[in-house]
């Protein structure tokens, strides 16, 4: 789609990389996604003072201010059903908190087969996901650095081969020896992200979802220096190993053990034309009463403001449902 705007390949490579949002290869991903960089161009992009996270602190507060409660580090371990009907939830400390509706937020893929009793679900069965196309999956660094780079909000460096680098991950399943790296340096727009004179970098790497056999325990050390390698080579981030005061990784296996993403498909289910708009999984969940999914993993999609999109979405239908005032 991009090839009838743009002859040169390096320029459709430009515009086509927001695909990486689907965690999708834009040489897979539907035409219809070239709404993204057209978005981009046209609108801008914002960033959250402070971080993305305090978009969720601030609902929280609303929350509590209208009377609600928020329970943190609280896992559910199960929807209680009753007739087809979703009647609460079960905590991990035995608890048993009952609803009248019940949304479900977590990832679909983990939702599906760790939510519910076995049994329960007739569709959406664990062999069921298990044919179910996902998106890839992200090897992340967090770094604390004792520095500033000179870089902008937003830096992509694209590898050198970059179809070969997308077809190592989506239809080889391998580790790209030459990664492709986004790079958010966001303290340039944001200070007080970090200290006076200090930075907190977010390295986003695509790689293979756990669907790949991947010894992670033996590739996440030499994979790690090879994307520092790239980022001081590539990225202009002279001697970044020498200023680095602080570093979290998660690579695949942790998004699934650490925090309930599906295969560690940290993207969701893929967006493939069986898999889009009205044929992902419904708001209004079609297998048992009472219950709604919001998230990436349902209608219209994932990426961030579509994500917000499906939780008003949902909740306009629950007011429906009750005879309530929409307020969205």
């Amino acid at each position: 789609m991009l090839g009838d705007y743009f002859r040169s390949e390096k320029a459709r490579i430009c515009f086509t990389f927001q695909t990486k949002y689907l965690g999708m290869s834009p040489w897979d991903c539907p035409g219809a996604f070239g709404i993204l960089p057209y978005t981009e161009y046209a609108f801008g992009i914002h960033h959250v003072i402070g971080g993305l996270s305090r978009i969720s602190e601030v609902m929280a507060e609303i929350v509590r201010t209208d009377g609600g409660e928020v329970k943190l580090s609280t896992p559910v371990s199960r929807i209680l059903v009753e007739k087809g009907r979703a009647v609460g939830v079960e905590l991990a400390g035995g608890e048993r908190v009952p609803a009248d509706e019940v949304v479900i937020n977590a990832d679909f893929g983990h939702a599906m087969t760790s939510l519910f009793a076995p049994g329960a679900l007739k569709k959406y069965t664990p062999a069921r996901l298990d044919r179910m196309k996902l998106s890839c999956s992200t090897f992340m660094l967090y770094l604390g650095l004792d520095k500033v780079y000179d870089l902008p909000h937003h830096t992509i460096a694209f590898a050198k081969d970059y179809r070969r680098n997308l077809n190592d991950i989506f239809k080889r399943m391998e580790l790209p020896q030459d990664p492709s790296i986004y790079v958010r340096n966001a303290v340039v727009t944001d200070p007080g992200l970090a200290p006076a004179g200090k930075s907190a970098v977010y390295v986003l790497v695509p790689v293979p979802n756990t669907r790949a056999r991947l010894d992670w325990d033996r590739e996440r050390g030499w994979f790690r220096d090879r994307v520092l390698e790239t980022l001081i080579n590539r990225v202009g981030m002279k001697d970044l190993d020498r200023h680095i005061e602080a570093e979290h990784v998660i690579a695949p296996p942790d998004w699934e053990s650490q925090y309930s993403v599906y295969r560690g498909a940290t993207f969701n289910l893929a967006h493939t034309l069986d898999q889009m708009l009205f044929r992902r999984p419904g708001n209004r969940f079609e297998e048992v009463r009472n219950c709604w999914l919001v998230g990436g993993g349902t209608h219209p999609g994932s990426g961030l403001p579509t994500i917000y999109e499906s939780a008003r979405i949902s909740a306009r239908m629950i007011c429906e449902a009750n005879g309530l005032k929409d307020a969205s």
